[in-house]
């Protein structure tokens, strides 16, 4: 991995369309208007014409309808903000972010003469506003969403699946995020639904399962509406999103055998669906404290794809990319993780292509609890060797029982023990966008460098990739335990 520079915040970014039904708008025939709930809003930068699309500024769009817009020099992305929504795109990309998912445009953001421009239909539609075209004023009819502030939560309901005992939030806009917790005697199982409100105060559903007696749930601050679950067994919920990011899912696995970490059936999909555990053996990891299991790993694999990471070379010659050493750490890391019970899920399963930022905002999208990312090392000299953990403390991290600090400690911990390299320490490092960005506790993990003729020889090795893996679930199961004491 190579470090990245800083990223600035910019005053402009900018955008638009325009097909609207079969309509095809085209620059140069007379000025393009903006209007946005019936008030036109000037522009100062003509339109651009590109396949169909015109593309001109919008930022005065956005401030118009109480919105934000952010530019972010370094990942030439753009930031844009309107209640609870949220889009980025990025320079000469087809590929957005929105809400935490991966979309496609038909036109790509461009600089022209310093300028950002952005296409406003893709933006403005998945900021929830609606987008016309009238052709006889030339003007882009945007209507700007009824922005309620806090998403209402509009029901919870108990539900039972062919694998699972299910507990459904459901909201009217979509929910920011979600943290949860455990308590014992008795045992109890949390989930705070962040930025949201429940009209009614609070209430409580009484059911009758293998796993929990009752439900209840409150506005508990003027921001979290809180969903508590009362036990009759140690077992944490499995906590997931829909894909509109409108409805929370609490899964009980149904119970058949225990396994060590407290909840059987760990290995669950993002849907909530749970499938059957790897047949790990987990004997040489730590016991996962079942207050802990419901918190959400999400483990990504580095580089990968068209970006290959490091190179790795002996005697001049191409032996290994760092993509092949990280997937194969990130597959095993999830086996042994999920094999002890803990809540993990991979941002990729195979050598798939995937930037750099979006891996941030998938993991603020599934509400990670821990962000590990998966890497080796590289430098322009052999010399360099051994294995480090970069780490960064955010405002707020508090609130997931550990810092980034502390969940590198107990990974460089086990690498160094287990590995045997020079222990290079944790690395204080703001200026990485993967933990810049990222809002729960997050690492690097840097096994070894591939430049180094010594640690890479071992690197090539399948002992290697089982001592990286089984150090890392050692580390994490740790503080993971350490962040419910």
């Amino acid at each position: 991995m190579r470090k990245k520079g800083k990223w600035l915040v910019l005053f402009l970014v900018s955008a638009l369309v325009l097909l609207a039904g079969t309509a095809m708008v085209f620059a140069g025939q007379g000025d393009i208007k903006l209007n946005v709930d019936g008030t036109l809003v000037p522009t100062d930068v003509a339109p651009v014409l590109e396949s169909g699309r015109t593309l001109v500024p919008y930022r005065a769009l956005l401030e118009a309808m109480g919105g934000t817009v952010s530019w972010d020099n370094e990942a030439k992305m753009a930031t844009a903000s309107l209640g609870s929504y949220k889009v980025q795109v990025t320079v000469d990309s087809r590929t957005g972010f929105v809400n935490g998912g991966i979309k496609e445009m038909e036109v790509p953001p461009r600089n022209i003469d310093g300028r950002i421009l952005i296409p406003v239909r893709f933006v403005l539609e998945n900021l929830n506003c609606s987008v016309d075209w009238n052709n006889e004023d030339r003007a882009v009819m945007i209507t700007s969403p009824s922005l309620a502030g806090a998403t209402v939560i509009t029901g919870i309901t108990v539900e039972e699946t062919q694998t699972s005992y299910r507990i459904v939030a459901s909201g009217n806009n979509v929910i920011e995020g979600t943290k949860v917790f455990a308590y014992e005697a008795p045992e109890r199982f949390g989930v705070d639904i962040l930025n949201a409100s429940y009209q009614e105060g609070k209430g409580e559903k009484a059911t009758e399962n293998e796993v929990f007696t009752g439900v209840r749930y409150a506005q508990f601050d003027a921001g979290t509406v809180r969903v508590v679950v009362d036990l009759s067994q140690k077992i944490a919920g499995q906590v997931s999103l829909s894909e509109d990011r409108r409805t929370v899912y609490i899964d009980f696995p149904k119970r058949t055998e225990p396994n060590r970490g407290g909840t059987e059936n760990s290995d669950t999909d993002n849907n909530g669906t749970v499938t059957d555990p790897q047949d790990v053996d987990v004997s040489t990891l730590p016991q996962l404290n079942w207050m802990a299991s419901g918190k959400l790993v999400v483990i990504d694999a580095g580089h990968g794809g068209t970006d290959p990471g490091a190179e790795g070379l002996l005697n001049g010659k191409h032996t290994i990319w760092e993509k092949d050493i990280n997937l194969p750490v990130a597959l095993r890391l999830k086996e042994l993780l999920s094999a002890a019970g803990v809540n993990v899920q991979l941002l990729r399963e195979d050598d798939s292509s995937m930037k750099l930022y979006p891996r941030a905002e998938a993991a603020n999208a599934l509400s990670a609890n821990f962000f590990v990312s998966i890497h080796n090392n590289s430098n322009d000299y052999e010399g360099p060797n051994g294995t480090e953990v970069h780490y960064y403390n955010k405002e707020g991290e508090s609130d997931y029982g550990l810092t980034s600090k502390e969940l590198a400690g107990f990974v460089q911990t086990e690498m160094v023990q287990s590995i045997g390299f020079k222990d290079r320490g944790i690395q204080n490092s703001p200026k990485l966008a993967l933990l810049n960005k990222s809002l729960m506790p997050t690492i690097i993990i840097e096994g070894g460098f591939l430049s180094n003729p010594g640690d890479l020889k071992y690197m090539m090795t399948e002992e290697y990739i089982e001592k990286y893996a089984l150090a890392t679930a050692r580390g994490i199961i740790n503080a993971l335990n350490a962040s419910v004491d």
